[in-house]
């Protein structure tokens, strides 16, 4: 069995490497390309959101490449994603694929987590399924981690790129440290490296908060590498939704860290008092977040037609109004233009750092 993930950010680098030493032969998908999309384009529904054409289009890709099983994310709710499996499985059978499809039935229960881990790979004893999946855990809290360090230096990098290197490097060494030794030994080594980049410290930048569906926040080729845009304008991005909190949310591996839907949930009320599915409540909770924070404006991005942010869209409006604190909000399709993106994000970041020297009033 050659088996195969849709790719969602760096997730496949936190699993990859520690599946294979248990005797799972993955066959991850090509990163995703305008090829991706234009096949996920192709044969997905025209209602369906970019997510699941990107998804799509990895899994046809994998195919190809001779992946012959599909584990797919399940979910409940009113979010669209729980029946993105059903749908793509109908899709890739009828376009004469041959495969296995097996989906996470409840991503929240972590006992059908570690079951799943066990059907597919040598793993029997279930103490070491859960021993596995927490070491796939701690990896992908590493490579946040290092995605955050990235999101303080670029801005203040003084050669161009070397924040870039160094990123490309620590994500390399983190896919290196295949046991909680080597992980706890890397991280130091990951902070040194970005420590040592030259930075002009005296320069205050701009701040950003990034908030928005998951898929598109996390995913560069999703929303056009638009948190490394936002770094080349020399803004300091403070993104709000995190894989690693997600999953730190259902799994508690991170025992001192705060639960982020929670804590959202307790910052939105009054302006959204119950989640209305995917990050909607995370983007209204953590819209107020920054603003208390003093963070200069919110970027909101989301796909074409994802109902849970249409609904966080409209209350961030709101939000934006009642507390005079600037918003810009991005939907993200097959159609969306690089150009127009940066034009955009251009015009926003000027109106925030006028904004903060005063020639633009604040009412």
């Amino acid at each position: 069995m050659r088996l195969t993930v849709p790719h969602m950010g760096l997730l496949s680098v936190a699993y990859t490497r520690v599946l294979r030493q248990h005797g799972v032969d993955m066959q991850p998908p090509p990163k995703a390309t305008v090829k991706t999309l234009n096949l996920g384009v192709k044969y997905s529904p025209e209602f369906a959101c970019l997510p699941f054409k990107i998804n799509l289009g990895n899994m046809m890709e994998a195919l190809d490449n001779g992946a012959d099983a599909i584990l797919m994310p399940g979910g409940y709710g009113p979010c669209r994603f729980g029946y993105y499996g059903i749908i793509q499985e109908q899709i890739l059978r009828e376009q004469g694929y041959k495969f296995t499809m097996s989906t996470t039935d409840n991503p929240d229960r972590l006992s059908d987590m570690i079951d799943t881990i066990r059907d597919i790979s040598q793993i029997k004893n279930k103490y070491d399924g859960y021993i596995v999946f927490f070491l796939i855990l701690m990896r992908m809290a590493a490579l946040d981690k290092a995605t955050a360090l990235y999101h303080y230096y670029k801005p203040r990098e003084i050669n161009r790129g070397d924040t870039d290197l160094t990123l490309k490097q620590a994500i390399e060494m983190i896919d290196l440290a295949d046991s909680y030794t080597k992980l706890f030994r890397t991280m130091p080594q990951v902070k040194k490296m970005y420590h040592d980049i030259k930075i002009d410290k005296s320069f205050k930048p701009v701040t950003i908060g990034v908030l928005g569906e998951i898929f598109v926040v996390i995913e560069p080729f999703a929303n056009l590498e638009i948190e490394k845009k936002l770094g080349e304008l020399r803004v300091e991005v403070k993104r709000g939704v995190w894989l690693s909190d997600w999953l730190n949310d259902r799994f508690r591996y991170k025992p001192f860290r705060r639960n982020q839907t929670k804590y959202a949930t307790k910052l939105a009320r009054g302006y959204l008092n119950f989640p209305s599915g995917g990050e909607s409540i995370e983007t209204v909770g953590k819209t107020i977040l920054f603003q208390k924070k003093g963070v200069d404006g919110v970027l909101h991005i989301m796909p074409f037609t994802c109902m849970p942010e249409l609904v966080a869209s409209a209350v961030i409006n709101r939000i934006s109004k009642d507390k005079e604190y600037p918003v810009l909000s991005m939907t993200f399709d097959e159609h969306v233009s690089e150009a127009n993106i940066i034009t955009r994000l251009e015009a926003f970041v000027d109106l925030l750092e006028r904004r903060r020297d005063g020639s633009v009033s604040r009412h």
